[in-house]
């Protein structure tokens, strides 16, 4: 992972995750297949129906054991996590300081 960027959006799907802010599938509500298949590398996308193939079915928790939030943060556009993030905090009712 190259850049600060990447890193942080890494450790806040990591965080959301593991807090329980938002489970895998929430997360694949925005990281949708048409997602993954136009940004995941041939051979992550291969893993993943790998996976899902040895396992006989294909979750959110299975495809999130490839797709890790590091892998997410590299290769799925920022925005398309910045609204997983932020429906997640509408979701909580986190609201703006300012308001």
């Amino acid at each position: 992972m190259s850049s600060a960027r990447q890193r942080w959006f890494a450790r806040i799907m990591e965080a959301g995750l593991a807090e329980k802010f938002f489970d895998p599938a929430d997360v694949l509500r925005h990281v949708t297949p048409d997602v993954l298949a136009n940004h995941l590398p041939a051979d992550l996308m291969g893993q993943v129906l790998q996976s899902s193939l040895a396992a006989g079915a294909m979750t959110p928790e299975r495809v999130l054991e490839t797709v890790t939030p590091e892998v997410m943060a590299e290769h799925i556009p920022h925005h398309v996590l910045w609204s997983c993030v932020q429906t997640a905090a509408e979701r909580a009712g986190v609201t703006r300081a300012d308001k």
